[in-house]
């Protein structure tokens, strides 16, 4: 079988997220180096099920029907960073905002490091403004 790239190690990881799959998620990933940082969400955090329970807080629970569209991606040797559009309906308490029923898109980038075809982390911000104006506008 022939290694994983970054890229290919990226978005079977994604992959797994986007369909529910924890375990196949967490397969993907090096626990003991996990280090991963959501800015305007989360501090640096080292423990990966501390993480999927951000994330499951902040991109499952408050949407439906979530789909991210790579727009830009740069591959490195140990890192890929993604910059993607996500488009969902706010469906659930997203920060201090309650269900709206909107469906919105909003732009994203993540740096995620992969070492020997393991995901150790990443660094993620999501465009919390243009999702602010989106769920707030009259």
């Amino acid at each position: 079988m022939a290694e994983r790239t970054p890229l290919e190690t990226y978005r079977a990881w994604n992959d797994c997220l986007l369909a529910g799959d924890l375990a196949g998620a967490t397969r993907l990933i090096d626990a003991a180096h996990w280090r991963e940082k959501c800015l305007g969400l989360t501090d640096w955090l080292t423990d990966f099920g501390t993480a999927l329970g951000h994330y499951e807080k902040n991109m499952v629970k408050p949407w439906q029907d979530l789909e991210m569209h790579e727009e830009e991606v740069v591959e490195g040797r140990e890192a890929v960073t993604i910059r993607f559009r996500v488009e969902a309906t706010h469906v659930g308490r997203f920060l201090d905002w309650p269900a709206t029923g909107r469906r919105i898109s909003f732009q994203a980038i993540r740096i995620v490091h992969v070492r020997d075809q393991l995901v150790t982390g990443q660094w993620a911000q999501l465009d919390l403004w243009g999702i602010e104006q989106q769920l707030t506008a009259r």
